[in-house]
């Protein structure tokens, strides 16, 4: 057989007999197990190294916890004399050698003696607050972490609580410098080349055996880190050293205090022996390497030269250049460059396809963000002009009602009804289009579910009250606090009633039950109404969806509502549920959120705040070129005496008006003509006839980034049209 007639395969056979598979495979395996054997030997020291290391740190700790438990359970603290015990705990200090000082504090962490403080001085405040409270909890003995005392040295507390009949009286801490761990350490009797880090229970380094000053009070390097990392009590691995060096790291944790010790050993330590056996038996290996890649360059010279010809064909089929194949003496490589030759004209048809979708893509995408924009700043438009026209409408019949409370009663609650609904209307398309943004921010707290759904009942008390039966509520029988939003909980509540209300008959029957579920809360609201067809239950939670409705649309809305409330649950980790028998039968929408515990960071729900008449005399100027909006406003805020106001029309006839009247709150449209309210709030706060003015901005543009951009531009509130009466009395009187 010629040697052109032999395939690429039978040529690679070839190369393979010829050795260089074998001795490469022998020398890898070879290699590899003695690498292997060195980095078990050097895992097995370290280990037991950091095993006794730590039993010896543990050691030292608990002696010192078994001094302090002996003073905190002898008589010097039987009559609550601090003097007594700084005589007792002064002469146990000087016994220590690295003990900096005791401190004897209540359980409230009110200190009563440091040894440090002479009598009479103030005493200073707890450092590393986090295990005297653990101490206190656990009325057991602590090992705290690395802290910083008074004088700014590092030091370690120990902390013991003293107990007298059945009741925690004191704790007594003795703070340990960090030499006393670092003696530990260097009686180890390592190479030099090793090192060794002590943590605390934070991960900080409380000693090191080299460089001990430089770091510590340091945390471990990024990748000792990783590998300490999920509370493992053993481990190892190769990390680097904060010198920059690779050692081969074990580590053992202390299981009571939470410590851990870690010893790192030079990777070029252990694989100094698999190097010098490489070196003996190494030259043998080279030698038969190279006799097996003189028989195999002979057999790849005749390879090389097509295969090369093909990888610069591919390259440049990659770039989409063109390129040319000559015939070889191996019938797989003709084979590989015919089929390289029809893979360039094929990607020159695609690529011409791929260009012309490319920019059908662009242009289709260009038109979706051009669209979007249009939409928002649509939403915006509409929101802020539907808002303008309904903000004198409420001011009127906020005045109408304390003028002529017994006038026109009837229609009164029907424009108010009106206006309540398409103020909702403007609401639901401006938040529908925030969370399909991802624009909608929540501001969270703890908060308990009873309280939100009272305040629910009260936002739907004018919808409910002409109801022949009112609804049935039953709340929990105890606070059920859960982390969220309470205005935007609040709305996802009102949206489920007030849809009850809607299509349930008057004297049909509505329910809403507050209970805890497991780790959820659970809020179900049912109601007897006309419920849901089968068809659309699957889909009641998308937008626009509603179900069939008479001519007459007596149910109303935009179909958003429950889509708002699936999006506002879903922010909140939680889920919403529809049910229903079908058509006649009632339905029920059941919300469950995750249950918060209190913990000691938890702070109360922020209560609303308090509005008074304390305004006596305060100077109030209206700023709105919609004048039907300013003069009603004004009107409605003269019935009272607590206030003295004035309107003007634009900011230039605000600012004029200032040399003849100063006022102390300044109410502010945005969309003013010429120079618009963010450039009046600037000049306002600017000007030195104006010192204190607080600034409210009354606009109807409502996002969250109106919201930013009236706080940057010095703005104290930010109310939206049409804002509530009480709303606008609090922001006057905050």
């Amino acid at each position: 057989m010629r040697l052109r007639d032999l395939s690429l395969g039978n040529r690679l056979f070839l190369l393979a007999l010829a050795g260089i598979l074998p001795l490469a495979a022998m020398s890898g395996v070879g290699l590899f197990g003695l690498v292997w054997q060195q980095r078990t030997q050097a895992e097995q020291s370290g280990q037991e190294l950091t095993r006794a290391l730590a039993i010896g740190i543990e050691s030292e700790l608990q002696r010192s916890l078994s001094v302090l438990e002996a003073l905190g359970s002898s008589s010097v603290l039987d009559g609550d004399n601090p003097e007594t015990f700084r005589l007792a705990a002064s002469r146990l200090n000087q016994t220590q050698g690295h003990w900096l000082t005791l401190i004897l504090a209540e359980p409230s962490g009110n200190v009563l003696v440091n040894t440090n403080i002479m009598p009479g001085t103030a005493l200073p405040p707890l450092a590393e607050r986090a295990s005297f409270d653990q101490a206190v909890r656990s009325q057991k003995p602590v090992v705290g972490t690395l802290a910083r005392g008074m004088r700014g040295a590092w030091a370690i507390p120990l902390r013991v609580p003293a107990v007298r009949d059945g009741k925690l009286r004191y704790i007594v801490t003795g703070v340990v410098a960090p030499q006393s761990i670092l003696d530990v350490v260097r009686r180890q009797h390592v190479p030099d080349d090793w090192v060794i880090s002590v943590f605390d229970a934070k991960g900080m380094r409380v000693a090191r055996s080299r460089g001990h000053d430089k770091y510590l009070g340091t945390p471990a390097s990024p990748s000792l880190q990783r590998l300490m990392a999920g509370g493992a009590m053993e481990g190892h691995g190769e990390v680097e050293a904060l010198e920059g060096d690779a050692v081969y790291t074990t580590f053992t944790r202390l299981p009571d205090s939470g410590w851990a010790v870690a010893i790192g050993i030079p990777v070029e330590a252990i694989n100094a022996a698999g190097h010098r056996s490489l070196a003996a038996y190494g030259g043998g290996i080279l030698f038969s390497l190279l006799l097996g890649l003189l028989g195999a360059l002979l057999l790849a010279r005749s390879i090389n030269r097509p295969i090369g010809a093909l990888r610069a064909a591919a390259q440049a089929l990659g770039r989409g250049a063109p390129f040319t194949l000559e015939p070889s003496e191996l019938a797989e490589i003709d084979e590989v460059a015919d089929a390289l030759l029809a893979a360039q004209a094929q990607h020159a048809d695609h690529e011409a396809e791929r260009e012309l979708l490319l920019s059908d893509s662009q242009a289709a995408h260009q038109l979706a963000e051009r669209a979007n924009r249009v939409k928002d700043h649509f939403l915006a438009m509409l929101g802020h002009e539907l808002r303008n026209p309904l903000a004198p409408i409420v001011s009127a019949l906020d005045i109408m009602n304390a003028r002529h409370a017994e006038y026109h009663v009837a229609e009164r609650r029907v424009i108010e009804r009106q206006v309540a609904h398409l103020t909702r209307l403007v609401d639901d398309l401006l938040d529908i289009a925030r969370i399909s943004g991802g624009k909608l921010a929540l501001r969270r707290a703890r908060i308990d579910l009873n309280g939100v759904i009272a305040r629910t009942l009260e936002l739907t008390a004018p919808l409910l009250a002409r109801r022949i039966h009112p609804p049935m509520v039953a709340l929990a029988p105890a606070p059920l606090y859960v982390y969220g939003d309470a205005v935007r909980l609040a709305q996802v509540f009102t949206n489920l009633l007030s849809n009850a209300a809607k299509f349930t008959p008057d004297d049909g029957q509505i329910r809403v039950s507050v209970r805890a579920a497991g780790a959820m809360a659970e809020v179900r609201i049912d109601d007897s109404g006309c419920g849901i067809a089968p068809e659309l239950l699957a889909h009641i939670f998308e937008m626009f969806t509603q179900g069939e409705q008479p001519i007459d649309r007596r149910g109303g809305g935009l179909g958003l509502g429950l889509a708002i409330v699936k999006n506002l649950v879903d922010l909140h980790d939680g889920s919403v549920r529809a049910d229903s028998a079908g058509v006649g039968c009632g339905a029920s929408f059941t919300v469950r959120l995750p249950l918060r515990l209190p913990s000691p960071d938890d702070g109360g729900a922020a209560a609303p705040p308090a509005i008074s008449a304390s305004g006596q005399g305060k100077r109030v100027l209206v700023v709105d070129d919609n004048m039907d909006a300013a003069e009603m406003l004004a009107s409605l805020l003269g019935q009272t005496s607590a206030y003295e106001v004035r309107i003007a029309a634009n900011a230039q006839a605000a600012l004029a008006m200032l040399d003849s009247y100063v006022p102390d709150v300044a109410l502010l449209d945005i969309g003013l003509p010429g120079m618009d309210g963010y450039e009046l709030a600037q000049r306002l706060r600017a000007d030195p006839r104006c010192p204190g003015l607080r600034l409210v901005a009354l606009t109807g543009y409502g996002t969250e980034r109106d919201r930013e951009r009236a706080r940057a531009c010095g703005f104290d509130a930010h109310c939206v049209k049409p804002v509530a009466l009480e709303q606008l009395l609090a922001a006057l009187e905050a």
